[in-house]
């Protein structure tokens, strides 16, 4: 694959002249379209707006909202001055966005109105502004929305040229925060040419064009809601169609069947979700012909469902983690179902990967499980965590993604295991090691194991078996509050258990997997 060298606002910019009248975004629930030319000009002033408050290239600017036209009008305003974009999830608490925006540096957090008031009595030494996108802006400290747009109305456009010419393909786009806990979350920083490539790649595998209109409804906080379907649908000049601000099957179901979506994307659950929503019908899907599963393996009987029964043909499913820019490998829409259940498809052209033996980096044979590595367009580090940055991506170029697969003959890919017992829960990863860690703190503890048991809406779910010290007085509850105050509010257990010992192998190691086993009887998972 010839390398796209270009920045997202030059793409978006070549994109609005391509396509001026073509639909670029439409939010159902609130009524709103923009077509490419006028999304490009919106774009334009939210920039030139940001630049009258002193925003500039290689400043760190934060989006905390859920999903509405103007966090994507954010987004692409902040990388068009050649800024960095932080996505925060609209869901993080306090000291998770106060945590975010101090580690990331951000001079200026763009905000919906309904989560502003979190930020009153926010205290960062870089933060200067704070932006309220989206009503109620009054009686919440920030500047209004429809002030930003004037204020870039005041600029002179040329300006704006003169910034967008100055970024180069190379430099930081983006910082997106990996799951963690307090103080250990890492910010992954990406670049444009990398965003793009990828973006390039697996729309391409899927067949997108600009006659495609692509269903948005994962949260564009996420890598998958803002690259791998947002940017991934406007470097082709398709249109996105946002159905509400949340998640709200009714609104996505008439959306699909009202604006003639063809894409689809989300995870197993949640297009399990749809499909057994009352409010489903399979007639009103006839549009849609491809879509992205990803996040879980997908169940036969759901990829059978769809492709067989409901008739989107060339659904694909597709593997990838934020340290990659994206998806990494993809299988093809006319693959056989056993496929596109059983593996995670070939290689993408814009990467390299391999099985590798997780001791010594050697490369291993077809049918044998190691440790997935990749190589192309990959992170440039994690912000200010240099130790982590050497430890993830080895001296030749390979990222170690910590899951266990394997590669057939034919260089189908396939997931085996968690190298690292990574937990996935609602699309987030979460890492057991470092919930120990915080738990750990506390002086009745001898031990504790974290692991996570499966859960049929969102995945999996934390739980902590926890051994305590001789004589410790201490019950589930006061584990809890404990976890409450020192564990990042999405990383939190949810079940708690004193246990006197944990199942070990011979050599003195704990068999995790046993715990899960025990635990998911226990809970009736």
């Amino acid at each position: 694959m010839e390398m796209i060298n270009d920045t997202i606002g030059g793409m978006l910019e070549k994109i609005a002249r391509r396509y001026p009248a073509r639909d670029a975004l439409i939010h159902a629930e609130k009524g709103t379209r923009y077509t490419y030319q006028l999304l490009s000009w919106q774009v334009d002033r939210a920039a030139l707006g940001l630049a009258a408050l002193g925003v500039k290239r290689g400043d760190h600017v934060a989006i905390w909202s859920a999903n509405i036209p103007e966090w994507l009008i954010s987004m692409l305003a902040i990388v068009k001055l050649g800024a960095v974009f932080v996505p925060v999830d609209p869901g993080a608490g306090p000291e998770d966005l106060k945590y975010i925006l101090d580690q990331a540096e951000c001079v200026a957090l763009m905000v919906s109105g309904e989560l502003a008031e979190g930020t009153a009595k926010l205290e960062i030494p870089s933060l200067v502004n704070i932006i309220v996108i989206s009503p109620p802006e009054s009686k919440v400290r920030g500047i209004p929305w429809p002030e930003l747009i004037d204020r870039g109305e005041a600029v002179k456009p040329e300006k704006i040229r003169q910034m967008a010419e100055a970024v180069l393909p190379d430099d930081p786009v983006a910082i997106m925060y990996t799951s963690g806990t307090t103080g250990k979350t890492k910010g992954v920083v990406v670049d444009h040419l990398g965003l793009i490539n990828k973006s390039f790649c697996s729309t391409e595998r899927q067949k997108i064009t600009e006659a495609d209109r692509l269903c948005l409804f994962f949260p564009l906080f996420h890598m998958f809601g803002n690259t791998c379907i947002a940017l991934s649908g406007l470097i082709r000049g398709a249109a996105l169609v946002m159905p509400s601000e949340d998640f709200d099957p009714v609104t996505i179901l008439a959306t699909i069947f009202s604006e003639g979506c063809t894409a689809v994307y989300w995870s197993p659950a949640m297009f399990i979700g749809l499909l057994e929503h009352q409010a489903f019908d399979k007639t009103r899907w006839r549009t849609v012909r491809t879509g992205i599963v990803g996040g879980a393996p997908c169940p036969m009987e759901l990829m059978k469902r769809l492709v067989e029964e409901i008739g989107v043909t060339d659904l694909t499913v597709a593997y990838g983690i934020t340290e990659t820019s994206s998806w990494i490998t993809m299988t093809h829409p006319d693959d056989p179902l056993a496929l596109r259940v059983g593996t995670i498809g070939t290689t993408l052209p814009c990467n390299e990967v391999k099985i590798v033996d997780p001791a010594t980096g050697e490369a291993y044979a077809p049918h044998t499980q190691g440790e997935l590595c990749t190589r192309g367009f990959l992170m440039k580090e994690y912000y200010r965590m240099p130790g982590a940055t050497a430890a993830a991506v080895d001296r030749d170029g390979w990222f170690h993604s910590g899951d266990l697969g394997e590669m057939d003959e034919k260089g189908y890919f396939k997931i085996t295991g968690r190298l690292k017992d990574v937990i996935v829960r609602d699309e987030t990863e979460i890492y057991p090691v470092e919930v120990e860690e915080c738990l750990y703190q506390h002086p009745d503890v001898s031990e504790v194991q974290v692991f996570g048991v499966p859960h049929g809406e969102k995945g999996q779910e934390v739980v902590a078996w926890v051994k305590l010290k001789e004589n410790a007085q201490l019950d589930e509850q006061a584990l809890a509050d404990f976890s409450h105050a020192h564990v990042m509010e999405g990383m939190r257990p949810r079940y708690f258990k004193i246990v006197n010992d944990f199942p070990m192998t011979r050599s003195g190691k704990v068999q995790k997997f046993v715990l899960t086993e025990m635990a998911a009887k226990e809970l009736g998972s």
